[in-house]
């Protein structure tokens, strides 16, 4: 995270981690910690995401927590951890098992593993322990990375035996359960079997921990931006091998993905074909939806560091311009290559705080954009005045019932059209309105 001081554009580590709780329909958190654990879990369940399961009308939920605080941190809470450890998993909704403790507690110095070790003996159900740094360095993407590589180291492979045309997935950010990330889930695997590649486990994608398991079946892993780590980990574990993709977003985008994933795992024909194929299906609409909203227009994007990029690379194929980037997220996710791309367009903000946002929408652009694409964290600080479109964690505005994915050949399609339909409706509701 940032090293310059204010309240930076950013959300902490256990936001990222409970987006990737959330989305292993089985998983359960103790959290070693006051109230506040339980409380960030309200941030998503209902509120990001409608069908969220984190947190239970019965209290049997997603998300415990041990209730210590600054008065009784000084007191020995081993009894009361491993009792919560084994209520826990004596749950018969629970697959797996998270612990992680606040930074207080941590310090504190508990041996969490060795607590975890003794209460779960006998148990069947599977723990990881959260490292104990992480919520003190590490923002929201930290959180959800740190969940998935937790998990590739600690996983167990039995019975490991890759399989041919299988891949694994590794990386996808579900950050909620809705239908924009159900669909999107769906595109990424239709995508992969249309070139002959059997997704056989999709990291993550709201399925429960057996189904990450069956990554032991897989004859390569397809590594997306958000758990870079975890999926070299996984590889080196299962011995395959490792392709590292990035996101297929936008026609362009998703051609890339398409053609890099057939180099590499031998489908160049199915590719190509493939490719060719939605293109000539998806083209005529692009160009037309470009043509109304999208050419000679300014777009302005905050959010995601992996989507930033993307999102501009997006609009300047279809002939607009990225005015202005706003990364919610540390430098340190995107490589250098990526991060050098993203800077050299203009309006390119990391964590800023609010005084620095409202500068460049001020100021700089002037609010010269036709529309901002933007998360609701980001529509708090920016507090736009032109046009804008919800997209991203978190969503606490726009919600998705349907499937309606946002990646791949179909989900180019979508997110225009919706990006196009708010672009082109902000005249028309000024003129209603006046």
């Amino acid at each position: 995270m940032s090293d310059r001081p204010g309240v930076r554009f950013n959300l902490p580590f256990l936001h990222g981690l409970y987006v990737a709780l959330n989305a292993v329909s089985d998983a359960y958190f103790l959290g070693d910690g006051p109230s506040c654990v339980f409380a960030k879990g309200e941030h998503i369940h209902g509120r990001h995401d409608l069908f969220s399961t984190l947190l239970s009308c019965a209290s049997d939920h997603r998300i415990q927590y041990t209730g210590v605080n600054i008065f009784n941190i000084a007191g020995n809470f081993e009894a009361e951890i491993a009792a919560a450890l084994k209520r826990i998993a004596a749950w018969p909704s629970c697959g797996v098992i998270f612990t992680g403790a606040m930074p207080m507690c941590a310090i504190a110095g508990s041996d969490y593993e060795r607590i975890m070790r003794e209460a779960l003996k006998g148990c069947d159900k599977p723990a990881f322990l959260i490292p104990r740094r992480s919520s003190i360095s590490g923002d929201w993407l930290d959180g959800y990375g740190g969940a998935l590589t937790v998990l590739a180291g600690g996983i167990d492979l039995e019975g490991a035996a890759p399989e041919p045309d299988t891949a694994a997935v590794v990386g996808y950010l579900m950050d909620r359960n809705e239908g924009d990330h159900r669909g999107s889930v769906g595109e990424l695997e239709r995508t992969l079997r249309a070139l002959g590649v059997e997704p056989v486990s999709t990291w993550l994608s709201g399925r429960p921990y057996e189904h990450l398991r069956q990554a032991r079946r897989a004859g390569a892993v397809i590594s997306l931006p958000h758990g870079r780590a975890a999926a070299r980990l996984l590889a080196r574990r299962l011995g395959v091998k490792l392709v590292e993709a990035e996101l297929p977003f936008g026609l362009g985008g998703t051609r890339r993905f398409v053609e890099l994933i057939g180099r590499e795992l031998g489908r160049e024909a199915a590719a190509r074909e493939f490719a060719a194929r939605e293109l000539a299906e998806a083209g005529p609409l692009a160009d037309a939806l470009a043509a109304r909203a999208v050419r000679g227009r300014r777009f302005a994007f905050a959010g995601d560091p992996h989507y930033a990029l993307a999102f501009a690379e997006f609009v300047e194929e279809l002939g607009g311009t990225a005015a202005a980037s706003v990364v919610m997220g540390g430098a340190e996710h995107l490589s250098p290559q990526r991060l050098a791309d993203l800077k050299r367009r203009p309006g390119v903000l990391i964590e800023p705080n609010r005084v620095e946002l409202h500068r460049l929408f001020g100021e700089a652009t002037g609010w010269d954009v036709d529309l901002l694409v933007c998360n609701s964290f980001g529509l708090t600080y920016i507090k736009p005045k032109v046009p804008w479109l919800e997209f991203g964690f978190p969503s606490e505005h726009e919600h998705v019932l349907h499937d309606e994915p946002f990646l791949g050949f179909a989900g180019a399609r979508s997110f225009l059209a919706r990006a196009a339909a708010e672009a082109r409706m902000a005249p028309e509701r000024e003129e209603a309105a006046s």
